[in-house]
């Protein structure tokens, strides 16, 4: 052994009782069994457990198929997919109306896609029950007559129908119901589903020519 570590183990042993009873002295436990301290004793409630941290619910996942309707040049009403927001359909519905009162984009014009619905148009969700939406037009009624009207209102439907959970349509004027043109002609007050503008999604029928095939002209008899 060193000196210096001779030196330090003798130090140490000479210490050793000194720290004992300075320990003892200052009321410091040196020894013996562990005691329980009353728990109203124990300060700033330390006893108490820990707060777990609340769980956070998981962001319930929307499958976002909402589309809008345009109509082609060839007289046909086809999707767009949008991207929308909002935690409700309601929400939703009124986020996709109005991109569709807005009117297609440029790359979609590009495409010769176009709406029947005035630009000066508005849409507003009045109300929403049991998967039915009603939207107030606010647009000069003739808007809806003839042709384009019925275009229109198709567009409105299948576009606020593709929304999850928006499963029919019904239509209002400036806050008065209306009866709403279907693909026919024909207007009906009840509720207005996609299947009803199904056929507005096809190409439109063209008529047979009428008569028959044409007959082929007789050739006249040469010189016999």
């Amino acid at each position: 052994m060193t000196r210096g570590r001779a030196v330090r183990a003798v130090l140490g042993v000479a210490l050793a009782p000194a720290i004992a009873l300075a320990a003892a002295g200052c009321g410091v436990p040196t020894g013996g069994s562990p005691s329980t301290i009353p728990p109203e004793s124990v300060p700033f409630g330390l006893t108490a457990p820990s707060p777990s941290a609340a769980p956070t619910a998981p962001t319930e996942a929307v499958a976002d198929a909402s589309r809008v309707y345009w109509i082609t040049d060839g007289d046909v009403v086809v999707p767009r997919v949008r991207q929308v927001s909002g935690t409700t359909p309601r929400e939703r519905l009124a986020y996709l109306l109005d991109q569709l009162a807005t009117g297609p984009t440029r790359a979609e014009q590009g495409e010769q896609l176009s709406s029947a619905l005035p630009r000066e148009t508005r849409l507003r969700v009045t109300g929403f029950e049991d998967g039915t939406a009603t939207i107030d037009l606010d647009v000069k009624e003739q808007a809806l007559s003839g042709v384009a009207g019925r275009r229109a209102v198709a567009q409105i439907v299948l576009s606020a129908t593709s929304v999850p959970g928006v499963q029919a349509v019904l239509l209002e004027l400036s806050g008065q119901p209306i009866e709403a043109p279907l693909p026919a002609g024909e207007l009906t007050a009840g509720p207005l589903r996609a299947g009803d503008y199904a056929s507005a999604t096809s190409p439109p029928a063209t008529a047979p020519p009428t008569g028959g095939a044409p007959q082929p002209e007789p050739v006249p008899a040469g010189p016999s």
